[in-house]
Order: structure tokens, then sequence, then C-alpha cells
């Protein structure tokens, strides 16, 4: 068998440095010592976080009718994880190189499902090495969740799946965005500014349909390499409808493209820069999700406007 890692939203580099972290970071804990490197395995985690898969094709993977029931596997950092049977209800195309996957889930998956940002294991059999998947639907919803999934080689195993297949997925686990926290109360944050690359919309999506943003000054800076990579684009006008401003910002925009270039943190920098800038630093909260380098420099533009790192939520 091969085993192969894809940072789907994660701040960390792509590749496979951040399993050998989240390995090492184990073992340390384990041995007594590397506080540290544990906190680096659940930094490892992120937003969608790296998929980690250690099985072969396709076919073989779904031919899976026996199994020993409720499947414990060993999570990163020595907590035990049930893995519960579940169902592909639907597999759709959700821009390029992304998949919307619905999955029928127990009632113990979607009951653990409490706040946006929350995350699931998948596996394909019981001896699989888990994947890492942000939830894409809103919390609240039984029956049913939705993950934005970026095709690669490997996670084939969970990409080419089709109604009636099926999986092994966790509870949802992981603190997600505490938008009730401390720093959030006191500044009595009433204007949200959303920050995601790729698939880190998904987790974006999760909290805007949750309904969480009402009453709230909300503004999305979402970067994509290209307009056809633009997850959950079919949804920009509904959202802005409830009062959500969606900034799309592509690295590799066509010549048609007439919308902003570039990167999301030199948008938010341009526009408070200008004076059209959307921060009130006082009331300003945030949301991010994307790879380390973004988050850092999300955070460094609205730390210079005022804005405390403690009120900018990451959702690991």
């Amino acid at each position: 068998s091969t085993r192969a890692e894809q940072p789907l939203c994660a701040p960390h580099d792509a590749g496979n440095g951040g399993a050998r972290v989240a390995e090492a970071a184990a073992a340390s804990a384990r041995a007594g010592g590397g506080a540290l490197l544990a906190a680096a395995a659940l930094a490892a985690v992120a937003c969608t976080a790296f998929v980690v898969a250690g099985v072969g094709g396709g076919a073989a993977l779904r031919g899976r009718r026996q199994r020993p029931p409720n499947p414990v596997a060993r999570h990163a950092w020595g907590d035990d994880v049930k893995f519960l049977d579940a169902t592909i209800e639907s597999n759709v195309e959700a821009g390029e190189g992304l998949r919307l996957i619905t999955v029928q889930v127990p009632q113990a998956v979607s009951d653990a499902f409490k706040t946006p940002g929350q995350y699931v294991q998948a596996k394909a059999q019981p001896d699989a090495k888990a994947s890492y998947y942000s939830v894409a639907s809103a919390p609240g919803k039984t029956g049913s969740m939705e993950f934005l999934i970026k095709q690669a080689e490997n996670n084939a195993w969970f990409t080419s799946l089709s109604r009636g297949d099926s999986t092994l997925l966790s509870e949802a686990m992981g603190k997600g965005y505490n938008m009730a926290c401390d720093s959030w109360t006191a500044a009595e944050v009433s204007q949200v500014g959303l920050f995601a690359t790729g698939t880190g919309i998904a987790p974006m999506r999760s909290a805007i349909e949750s309904g969480v943003f009402r009453g709230k000054a909300t503004r999305l800076y979402l970067g994509a390499r290209t307009e056809a990579a633009l997850g959950f684009a079919d949804s920009f006008e509904a959202w802005r409808k409830d009062g959500i401003e969606v900034v799309p910002v592509l690295s590799n925009g066509a010549g048609s493209w007439s919308g902003r270039r570039g990167w999301i943190q030199d948008a938010l920098k341009e526009d408070e820069e200008r004076g059209e800038g959307f921060v009130l630093p006082t009331r300003h909260g945030a949301l991010i999700c994307g790879q380390k380098e973004m988050v850092a420099a999300v955070r460094a533009v609205l730390a210079e406007v005022g804005v405390p790192e403690d009120r900018t939520l990451l959702n690991f």
C-alpha cells in the first residue's frame, strides 16, 4: 500500500511534513515530553486539515462487506475515536477540481456537530488511515452532512464514491469557531471578517448558513486560483441577499475576470489603506481558514488596524 497526504485547508505547508509532525508529536507525548510537538500535532489538523491515505484503489476500497462492528482507531494525539457506518447520498461537482459530497450519517455523528468549523475523521475501512474534513453544512441538521473536497490522488477513495456507497465517519470533533469566546463577548463583536482560500470556504459556508452572522456586518474575502475554482460560487448571490458581502480574489484570473486579483491579505490591506476599509477595530472579529502564510498575513494586517489576535479565530 501507499501513503500520501493532501493539505486541503490547513495553516501548514503542503506535502508530508504535517503528518510527520503529528506522528512525532504523538510519540513524544506518549514518552512523557514534547509539549510543543503535541501542540504542533493539534495545529496539523487545521481547517479542513490534512488527508492521510494508506490504502489502495477505489474499487477495492468499496468492497467492505465484512467488518467488525464499531471499529475504534487511535487519534493522532492519543484519544480513541469511534467510527460509524455512513452512506453516500450524493457526490457532485462543486467547482474546478472540487466535489461536494453529501453523506447520510448516524445521529451520533450529527448530534456532536454543534459549532461551525468542527470536522470529522473519515476512512474507507477499519484498518485504513483516517482523513480529516471540515463540515460544510450548518450545525443542527440531522440525517446528513456535506463536505467540500479538493480532488487528489490520495483522497480518490472518497471523491470517487457514488450514491449508496458506504464509508466510516467519526463523530464531529474539534472546538470549531468559538464565537462565544471571552474576547468576542467583551468586545461585543458586531462586525465580522471571513478569510478563506480554496476548500477553506467549507467551514465559512457552515457558519454563514447557520445564521450566526444575522445582525452583524459581515464580509467574506475568498481566495482561489481561478474563477472556476471558487467553491460555492452558486451561493454567493443568496449570501449577499442575506447581508454577507462577498469579495472573491483570484491569484490567476483570466483576462475576462473583472474582480480582484492577487491574494486576500493584500486585498484587505489595499481596502484599509484606501480608506474604503471595512474594519471597525473595537467591534471587529475574524474567522480565518487557510494556509499558515495567509493566516499570519491576515492577522498582521488586522493587528495594524487595531484588531487583537485573540479576536481572529481559527477552528483548531
